[in-house]
């Protein structure tokens, strides 16, 4: 098995055993950490695709870029503010809703 084959083997396996420790973790987490490890798994999502160099879309990789930026800032608004973290999250879905909305032409 090639290094390249190793590293992607090993990345694959560290996100899925993050959200299966996330899975875990939320049945005796503060309800808060749910939202929270949602937003830290698609931030783990983005590194993850960004990393493999597959995504051949510009426009599509500019996005991602910035919105793994935003998730970064997100995640840490929870230690402030349990209200902004939750106005975070509902426009990071807006957000997404737009973009599906736009790459689908509706």
């Amino acid at each position: 098995m090639s290094s390249e084959s190793v590293e992607l083997r090993e990345r694959i396996l560290e996100y899925l055993a993050f959200l299966s420790s996330s899975a875990s973790g939320l049945f005796v987490e503060p309800k808060e950490y749910g939202p929270l490890r949602c937003i830290d798994a698609m931030k783990r999502f983005i590194d993850l695709v960004l990393s493999l160099g597959i995504i051949k879309d510009e426009e599509l990789l500019k996005d991602l870029q910035e919105m793994e930026k935003e998730l970064d800032k997100g995640v840490v608004l929870l230690m402030y503010s349990a209200e902004e973290f939750a106005k975070f999250v509902s426009d990071i879905n807006k957000e997404l809703a737009r973009k599906v909305k736009q790459s689908l032409n509706i």
